[in-house]
């Protein structure tokens, strides 16, 4: 399931709804308030970090601290868009925003985890972005099904990793990441090349 070039990039939309997420660059080589909860991070608990829950093995969590850690100091609206919109950061075998979820969980493979703490930092951005768009929707259209295209699709994908660059910049992520983010377009969801971005190009995900 990988398309090869210098570098490249691969986003998810689940079963019709979630986006998301993309993968780190290869060098060769529902309804949530406005207001985020800004409970102090207790050291006696490292699984919290402010309103978030994180989830995985110890490494993971070093590594998500790090990110969260990195993101709160270098760009505090962004960091405050996460509080807001991700309640879950969780060790998973795919990367991949589960909007819909009560609250909302950003599940991470290993290889964007761990690629660099400034490129997970700047996905956790990303994928904020597209649960921000999903919870706007729904606050707007109540109890209405939040349709694919208010938070995903080519032009939102475009407009999330816009929004990931100026992150990346702000957190001073390396160049090479910031030109990476750069070459994507945001057609890259799907992965079998059969027109669509389904489950199935979630399963065969290596990110």
């Amino acid at each position: 399931m990988r398309k090869y070039s210098a570098f490249y990039f691969l986003i998810i939309f689940i079963v019709g709804t979630a986006c998301i997420g993309i993968t780190a660059p290869q060098i060769t080589q529902p309804v949530f308030t406005d207001t985020p909860i800004s409970t102090p991070t207790t050291i006696s608990d490292p699984s919290l970090y402010g309103s978030i829950k994180i989830k995985g093995n110890s490494e993971f969590i070093t590594q998500t601290r790090a990110a969260l850690t990195l993101l709160e100091q270098k760009d505090p609206d962004a960091f405050k868009k996460i509080q807001t919109y991700v309640g879950i950061i969780e060790q998973g075998e795919h990367s991949g925003m589960w909007a819909w979820e009560i609250p909302p969980r950003y599940e991470v493979g290993d290889v964007t985890a761990f690629y660099s703490v400034s490129w997970y930092a700047s996905t956790i951005a990303h994928d904020a972005t597209h649960s921000e768009l999903y919870a706007q929707y729904q606050l707007a259209h109540p109890g209405e099904p939040v349709p694919e295209d208010a938070y995903g699709g080519v032009e939102i994908e475009r407009f999330c990793i816009g929004y990931q660059v100026e992150v990346a910049k702000r957190i001073g992520a390396p160049q090479s990441e910031i030109d990476y983010l750069s070459t994507l377009d945001g057609t890259h969801c799907d992965v079998d090349d059969d027109g669509d971005c389904d489950w199935d190009d979630y399963q065969n995900r290596d990110w």
